[in-house]
């Protein structure tokens, strides 16, 4: 994963599918294809941008986000549209773009990357016109929100310095320095600054924060130029309160999120700001606010509640300004994800209805009823395992990918995309020898859907767990691998895929491999150990690629189940992760300039750390207050000179929910079907997580148990 943050966010977004050069005659509108196929994948930011400002040159349209090429230019994460073309900016970024604005007259983005241009600067970087430049030394870690404040670019994520200068969480620039805002944003779990708008002349910062410049703000803060202050008493109740989606509405400030009040005021997941006071839309939801989005000049608001405002919308509603109205009847089952694509509002979940009419997962609503996507998904006779798990965008087609045989009545194999119109398979899909496959990663590289998982053939070729769609055909990577593919990140302009595979392309690669857009290679000697020793997780930290899973040695050293390649060989971190049978590492995410790490483990660098863990943490660590995994921070101070330090997590809030990621979804069901295959009596191969009704055993009572929870 890529680390922003470490919980669930389901966000508005629109696809970016293409632009034409205008007509002779006055027309609007976004128009597909032609002679423009888009990014090669998803667009998350997006900015005008006038290179000589009131000269003659024309404004510019700016895209940021995870592709690498647009229009069939190569361009790294970041492109221009001069009204003919996509152009790239110098030679782009290492790394996503999340944020883009204008500050001072250059181009201003933020992300994930570390270089732009060739040159080092650390998560922010500006576009003069000609070449891009660091703002200072930039970040020690994330920016996920830009903004321009008082004359001064702003900036949010989850940082703690800012050119050497403490700026916990929020930074300006001043056209010459970074300065903090006061002390910062602080909080008893890991606090971000997810979002950031300017309101009544006062910025205001949301996410999951508990202080701002030490004045108590509970989740959602103002800086009036001066000094932080909180708006209200700000958000509580609903068990783990924060803000999760903010926009302006009507003159007033929209919060939505998991809490129940809103400066003491009942308000029930979402909640306006006057400029003086907290108030309720409505009487609110009955669960989660994930979403929101202004769309045909009323408020959109999606989530996991099934009523607003009393009446029944299943899990999507909108607000008129007066009063809370269903979008047809909603929907059957959660909605996950929210997105504008074509001019219609697109929603995804665990729902098999819409509005009444059967949708299969996925519906849009062309602002007066839910339609279909075609006939959605479909895995007959296994429905209740029918499900996406993962979703890019690829020349101009949304591409959903996961475990069904049809989309759209038409057969897919797992694979499948979207044109706007109509279902259409990537030839015929995935398959495992003579049975159904799965696919569990996607990502874009050097302009191709790269597809990770367990099959063995796509369109009938012999791919072996990994495969390549060029628009037109599947196609292999070299030979492929000798047994799935369970993770895929991009290190150093390399494609790097980890699983339970020995060799890839023929070669011996134990576990992990690199793809160079020409053959499959090994880094080093890859892993090993006893008796297993597959790579689970994958992410990049501090410039080096991070691997995690169930090896002890890399490239011969050893490592205990987590290991770093600098680009030239395997290392360790500290002694690694151990206890109690066969424990693994299957969570990776940078957090706060730190690694985090979670798994099956009970000790890591000899440290109690009951399965999760953060490398170079300082001092002693304080107890949190959630989490089963991943998603929690200690607070600590002093060194613990390169070791790990424990996080102490309590047991997970959900029963069936192994990986930690707030659903009890198809992830779950792998996890627990290995156990079923493993290790059903007695424990101690690595499967305690699925023993649901502890007793010792994983077996059919679990999977009983876990049916329950599955979707819920």
């Amino acid at each position: 994963m890529n680390g922003r943050n470490m919980i669930t966010v389901l966000a508005i977004g629109v696809f970016l599918v293409g632009v034409t050069a205008q007509a002779p005659a006055q027309q609007c509108g976004w128009l597909l294809g032609q002679d423009l196929p888009g990014t090669s994948g998803t667009v998350y930011a997006t900015a005008t941008w006038d290179p000589d400002g009131p000269g003659p040159e024309p404004e510019q349209l700016v895209v940021g986000g995870d592709f690498s090429t647009a229009g069939g230019v190569t361009v790294n994460y970041i492109a221009r549209w001069d009204g003919t073309s996509w152009q790239p900016l110098g030679t782009g970024m290492d790394s996503t773009v999340w944020a883009l604005t204008v500050y001072n007259g250059e181009l201003i983005a933020g992300g994930y990357f570390t270089t732009a241009g060739g040159v080092t600067c650390n998560h922010i970087a500006r576009w003069n016109g000609s070449a891009w430049q660091a703002l200072g030394t930039g970040m020690n870690s994330n920016v996920y929100a830009l903004t321009v404040y008082n004359g001064e670019l702003i900036a949010g994520g989850n940082f703690t310095t800012a050119g050497g200068v403490t700026c916990r969480k929020i930074a300006r620039w001043n056209g010459t320095s970074w300065q903090a805002l006061g002390t910062g944003i602080a909080g008893s779990v890991p606090p971000n600054v997810n979002a950031l708008t300017v309101y009544n002349s006062e910025l205001i910062a949301g996410g999951n924060i508990t202080t701002a410049g030490g004045v108590s703000c509970n989740n959602i803060a103002r800086w009036n130029g001066t000094s932080w202050q909180a708006l209200g008493t700000g958000m509580s109740g609903g068990g783990y309160p924060y803000v999760y989606a903010l926009t302006v509405y009507n003159g007033e400030l929209i919060a939505g999120g998991n809490f129940t009040t809103a400066g003491g005021v009942t308000v029930n997941y979402i909640a306006r700001w006057d400029g003086t006071s907290w108030q309720p839309l409505g009487t609110g939801m009955d669960s989660t606010v994930w979403a929101l989005t202004v769309y045909n000049g009323e408020l959109i608001a999606g989530g996991n509640f099934t009523t607003a405002g009393g009446v029944t919308v299943n899990y999507i509603a909108r607000w008129n300004g007066s009063v809370w109205q269903a979008l047809g009847t909603g929907m059957s089952g959660t909605v996950r994800a929210l997105t504008v694509y074509n001019g219609e509002l697109i929603a995804a979940g665990a729902f098999t209805t819409a509005g009444g009419v059967t949708c299969n997962y996925i519906a849009r609503w062309d602002g007066t009823s839910w339609q279909p996507l075609g006939t959605g998904m479909g895995y007959p006779g296994y429905e209740s395992y029918c499900s996406v798990r993962a979703l890019t965008v690829y020349n101009g087609n949304l591409i959903a990918a996961g475990a069904f045989t049809t989309a759209g009545g038409v057969t897919c194999n797992c694979i499948a995309r979207w044109n706007g119109t109509a279902w259409q398979p990537l030839g015929t899909g995935m398959s495992y020898y003579t049975s159904l496959g799965t696919v569990d990663a996607l990502t874009v590289y050097n302009g191709e859907l790269i597809a990770g998982g367990y099959f063995t053939t796509a369109d009938g070729v012999s791919c072996n767990y990994i495969a390549r769609w060029n628009g037109t055909a599947w196609q292999p990577l070299g030979t492929g691998m000798s047994s799935t593919v369970l993770g895929l990140t991009l290190y150093n302009s390399e494609l790097i895929a980890g699983g339970d595979f020995t060799t890839a392309g023929g070669v011996t690669v134990n576990y992990i491999a690199r793809w160079d857009a020409t053959s499959w290679q090994p880094l080093g000697t890859g892993m090993s150990g006893t008796p297993y020793h597959d790579v689970l997780a994958l992410t990049v930290y501090n410039a080096e690629l991070i691997a995690g899973g169930k090896f002890t040695t890399a490239g011969g050293v050893a490592v205990n189940r987590i290991a770093r390649w600098d680009g030239t060989s395997w290392q360790s971190l500290g002694t690694g992760v151990s206890g109690p049978t066969n424990p693994y590492v299957c969570a990776l995410t940078v957090y706060n300039g730190e690694l985090i790490a979670g798994g099956f483990f009970t000790t890591a660098g000899g440290n109690v750390s009951a399965y999760s863990a953060r490398w170079t943490c300082t001092g002693a660590c304080c107890q949190p207050d959630r989490s089963c995994a991943v998603t929690t921070e200690a607070v600590c101070t002093g060194v613990w000179h390169g070791e790990w330090s424990s996080c102490n997590p309590n047991p997970c809030p959900r029963a069936g929910d192994f990986d930690a990621d707030g659903d009890v979804d198809i992830e779950d069901f792998n996890a627990l079907a290995a156990c079923l295959a493993g290790c059903q009596q007695p424990l101690g191969q690595g499967c305690e997580p699925g023993d649901m009704d502890a007793d010792g055993d994983v077996d059919l009572v679990d999977f009983a148990q876990f049916q329950r929870a599955f979707g819920q």
